[in-house]
């Protein structure tokens, strides 16, 4: 089907472009960095005043170069992904008659700084664009059988506090709009204005994430419980060094009738310009379609540039 070819050009664009970039995981060096005023190099200390950590690099990166593709969240492939597909859809409707549990992942992820400045040196305003798909490559007919979309607006810069020994290394505000691209009783949306800490000691993080959703009128509103099911907040936590990497993200209603979701994420260098990259998912919201339905997948693949 057209929409199955046009995506998966996509993943084989993302696997033969996207680990050569030098925007998309590669640090900028000091001596290479260009100041946010196209002056000229960043001196020694004013590239490391602050941290050298993967997002403090990221975020000067991003805001040293404007209008370049930057990775959002993480970029990954995978050909292989097992998941109880079948138990988390009508298995009566004729569309999803043949699904098979194993399917192919993919998301892609990135952003585009279009006003550095704003707010100080390594500060910027960009457009960012997720794609988040569910590809049944090895049924008869390879139907997508869900692909989520998620424009945002973000303003991001650096910050240097501190709470509880952890030191905020990042700060970002931002108004996203997530969807299924659907229509009718398949439709899946919402919109929702959010907040993102991230915090650092050594080797590990832990990033918090609250958020609020925009109102809908009754009418047009197709999933007015979402929000019980994906809560209003997300916490993901980890650690990274030398390549490797383990991170869990965590989110919750906080109610008595409890929903949430947990995510296992491990990475390990496979060369220079790749990682492996293995996903375990048990709980609400891994997809739109199926947001109040609890599932479980397990995915092994590749990385393609890690997400800040």
């Amino acid at each position: 089907m057209p929409s199955a070819f046009c995506q998966g050009c996509w993943v084989c664009l993302c696997v033969l472009f996207f680990p050569q970039s030098p925007l998309l995981g590669q640090e900028l060096s000091q001596e290479a960095a260009v100041a946010p005023g196209g002056g000229g190099p960043v001196s020694s200390h004013s590239a490391t005043e602050v941290h050298s950590s993967d997002w403090v690099q990221a975020v000067r990166e991003a805001s040293m170069n404007r209008f370049s593709l930057v990775s959002h969240k993480s970029n990954y492939v995978l050909p292989l992904s097992y998941g109880d597909t079948r138990d988390a859809e009508n298995t009566d409707s004729p569309e999803t008659a043949d699904w098979n549990a194993f399917e192919m992942e993919f998301q892609f992820s990135v952003q585009v700084p279009v006003w550095a400045g704003i707010l100080g040196e390594g500060s910027y305003i960009s457009f960012a664009y997720t794609n988040h798909s569910f590809w049944q490559a090895y049924s008869s007919s390879a139907p997508f059988r869900e692909s989520t979309h998620e424009p945002e607006l973000m303003m991001t810069w650096l910050s240097d506090w501190t709470l509880l020994g952890l030191r905020c290394v990042v700060s970002q505000l931002a108004i996203s709009h997530q969807s299924n691209g659907r229509g009718g009783e398949m439709s899946r949306g919402w919109n929702r204005v959010y907040a993102n800490f991230v915090f650092e000691r050594e080797d590990f993080f832990l990033s918090v994430k609250p958020w609020y959703r925009i109102p809908e009128e009754g009418a047009g509103d197709d999933n007015p419980d979402l929000a019980f099911y994906l809560g209003n907040f997300e916490l993901e936590g980890g650690y990274r060094t030398s390549g490797y990497g383990v991170s869990v993200l965590v989110r919750n209603n906080l109610r008595a009738e409890n929903r949430g979701a947990f995510e296992l994420r491990w990475r390990f260098p496979l060369g220079q310009r790749l990682s492996g990259y293995v996903k375990y998912f048990n709980g609400y919201g891994e997809n739109l379609i199926n947001y109040d339905r609890r599932q479980q997948s397990l995915g092994v693949g590749f990385e393609l540039a890690q997400g800040f």
